[in-house]
């Protein structure tokens, strides 16, 4: 390589390949960059897109609760996963089967479940944590009884169909729950 009189200080860097070198991985390294510098602009895109799955984990929440209240245990079942942990906000924990079968002798008769401020959340692929808090009435004894509840429900995948694997609730006070506690 034959270089301007000025620049022969420069030739053995040039030479021995360091300034190439460099040169070369930097060129390199550009597909790369851009590729991050693409990412890095569009994320708020990707933070805020609703994946396609929680439309769905809705749907199937709200089939839970419809068929909760008319006692129908046999769309019921077909909403909950085989390897279901039900625990309630007195602290019972009862298998897919226990639910069922005290859904369908109406120990507890569900009238209403209203959830709000429900919130989805993608922990892996084909599972789905939704939380929130619920305004819930049932009949249970004779009595009529209305309470809040804060939950947490992990909705799975299985055989292409959504399915709750686990739910778990705790009873809000009214005072704590009129403060948005």
């Amino acid at each position: 390589m034959t270089l301007p009189e000025g620049a022969r200080g420069i030739q053995p860097i040039l030479a021995n390949g360091a300034i190439g070198s460099h040169f070369t991985s930097v060129q390199r390294l550009l597909p790369s960059l851009r590729r991050l510098a693409l990412l890095v602009l569009l994320w708020p895109v990707f933070a805020w897109a609703e994946p396609a799955e929680f439309a769905a984990v809705e749907r199937a929440d709200h089939a839970r609760i419809a068929a909760t209240i008319a006692g129908d245990v046999t769309a019921l079942g077909q909403l909950l996963s085989d390897d279901l942990h039900y625990a309630h906000s007195d602290g019972r924990v009862q298998t897919k089967a226990e639910f069922l079968a005290a859904v369908g002798a109406n120990r507890i008769r569900y009238l209403s479940f209203d959830p709000h401020d429900v919130k989805l959340q993608s922990i892996a692929p084909g599972a789905v944590a939704m939380n929130g808090r619920a305004r819930i009435a049932v009949e249970a004894g004779g009595q009529r009884l209305e309470f809040t509840l804060r939950f947490l429900a992990v909705w799975r995948e299985e055989s292409g169909h959504w399915r709750l694997l686990a739910y778990q609730s705790s009873q809000l006070k009214e005072a704590a729950d009129a403060a948005g506690r």
